[in-house]
């Protein structure tokens, strides 16, 4: 087992999915906190270096209390890969139909939560003597384009900025932090159901003609951590040409 502890939120999503599974192939410790109960028991039961945590990542506490659980049990973290966020069901709709409570639940959750997660788990980032630590928060093209979701885009927007306001902050600690943009992702899983999940008119404006993967955004995570060891404050567009 590796040394390395890699702490992942919003684990069970899709694309976290990929990411941890990314992780767990490289052999490293990998903790997921996500608000769901943890669906995974059956796939990871043996798996030494796998821990889950049940957790809502916008409640300071409860993210606080983690800190302390994985502080007992391992002392430090090496990675913080900050994956939670979705948009609100009424943003579909747009400016006009969205409320301001899901608004703020957005923010909250798309920006917020990051930020909550950077500041709070920042101690056991400190406690790793690895001078190879780093924080990878994950937003989306909806920052970059005009793709609707105003909240959730103004929310992963706002990760670009607090990314620049911290990294030569966090350098001094030799620390990196840089962010993983991905386009519209499908699981294999999907692309195998082609007609009857994506929409293949939509996948016609796609330069490279095919769907980013969530196997893709886990390769390009693992190598922001592992790879390119030189690169922070940078943020990686991951979207087979969408936003071009």
């Amino acid at each position: 087992m590796s040394d390395e502890i890699i702490v992942i939120t919003g684990g069970d999503g899709k694309i976290a999915r990929a990411i941890v599974e990314r992780y767990l192939s490289n052999n490293n410790k990998v903790i997921v906190i996500d608000r769901k109960e943890n669906t995974d028991k059956k796939e990871f039961l043996n798996n030494q270096n796998y821990e889950y945590y049940q957790a809502d990542v916008t409640d300071v506490k409860q993210l606080m209390k983690i800190r302390e659980e994985i502080e007992k049990k391992n002392g430090k973290m090496t990675h913080l890969i900050s994956a939670a966020g979705c948009p609100m069901q009424s943003e579909i709709e747009g400016i006009e139909a969205v409320s301001i409570e899901e608004i703020d639940k957005s923010i909250k959750l798309n920006l917020n939560a990051h930020i909550y997660c950077a500041k709070i788990f920042l101690p056991l980032l400190e406690k790793e003597t690895n001078k190879n630590k780093s924080i990878v928060m994950i937003s989306s093209v909806n920052a970059l384009r005009g793709f609707d979701l105003p909240a959730y885009s103004a929310g992963k927007a706002g990760i670009f900025g607090f990314m620049n306001a911290i990294t030569k902050e966090l350098a001094k600690k030799h620390i990196r932090i840089n962010v993983i943009t991905p386009g519209t992702t499908v699981t294999k899983q999907e692309i195998l159901l082609g007609d009857k999940f994506i929409n293949y008119k939509y996948k016609k404006m796609i330069p490279l003609g095919e769907f980013t993967c969530t196997a893709d955004i886990a390769d390009s995570t693992f190598a922001m951590t592992h790879i390119m060891k030189a690169v922070t404050g940078q943020n990686l567009i991951v979207d087979s040409g969408q936003t071009v």
